[in-house]
This record gives structure tokens, sequence and C-alpha cells, in this order.
């Protein structure tokens, strides 16, 4: 019975260690920009997702602005842009920056929640 009670908690402290590693190296590769492609005259403005592998997106060449079609097969042109038709927000203004602590704390109290209920 001890035996496998420390089986659990050593398990646990390995789940937590790969946990907080998987933070940190999401963290550091969102700081180092490793994913993104650091060009200045390419840029996707927006993205909506229309069905399933079919998306319109705003995309910015230079300064002028395009609407394209882009599917699992190909990518079809739409229309040209005006900058004047764009509501053009800085990235990051509609969405918060909230911490992962405290998105892990509003989980934990609705787990919590939900099992105070039971």
């Amino acid at each position: 019975m001890g035996n496998n009670i420390l089986q659990l908690l050593g398990m646990v402290v390995v789940f937590i260690l790969v946990l907080a590693a998987t933070y940190y190296a999401t963290k550091w590769i969102a700081r180092s920009g490793a994913i993104q492609s650091s060009s200045s005259n390419i840029k996707v403005i927006e993205t909506f997702k229309i069905a399933p592998n079919k998306y319109v997106q705003i995309i910015q060449l230079g300064d002028r602005y395009y609407s394209i079609g882009v599917t699992k097969e190909n990518i079809t042109f739409l229309t040209a842009l005006e900058e004047e038709q764009l509501d053009l927000q800085k990235p990051g203004a509609a969405v918060p920056d909230v911490s992962f602590r405290e998105v892990m704390g509003k989980v934990v109290s609705r787990v919590k929640k939900k099992e105070d209920k039971k």
C-alpha cells in the first residue's frame, strides 16, 4: 500500500515538472518569434473561418490590402481593399493580456465549485 502511494506521488511530481517545462518552453518560443517569420512586407491582418478548412483572409502586401479565399487545395484572389474600408486595430488590442496563472486559477475554482455541488 505504501509503495503505491509513493509511485502515485512520484507520478504527480513528474507531471508537474512536465507541465512547468511545457509552460516555460512555450513562453520562450513565443518571445523568440521562432514560429513566425520576420517579414515586414507581407502580413496576415485577419482570418475568418467560414467552413472547415475554408477561410477568408485580409492580407497586407507592402502598403496595399487584399482579401483572399484560402482552402486546403488553393488560394483565390477575392478583391483589393482600401485602408479606409478596414478597421485596423493594434494586434492584441481586442485580446487582453492574461497570465497562465490567472487562467489556471479560474479553471481550478470552477472545478472546485463543481465538486462542492456534488
